[in-house]
């Protein structure tokens, strides 16, 4: 198994690590507009790194 796969911890970047913050403390309706505001609003969470790869090639 790869070691990344070994847990479901998360692992926190900049701006996931923001919007788990923000986002963690609301259940339900209020998850919702949370995030919706979240996704209407301009962007403020830091670097968004454009060049790190954080996908995972199986073999076949």
């Amino acid at each position: 198994i790869h070691p990344k796969f070994a847990s479901n911890k998360y692992v926190p970047y900049d701006y996931a690590d923001r919007a788990h913050r923000d986002l963690v403390v609301t259940k339900g309706k209020g998850f919702t507009k949370e995030k919706n505001k979240k996704k209407r609003g301009a962007y403020k969470g830091g670097y968004i790194d454009t060049v790190g790869v954080k996908g995972i090639k199986f073999d076949d």
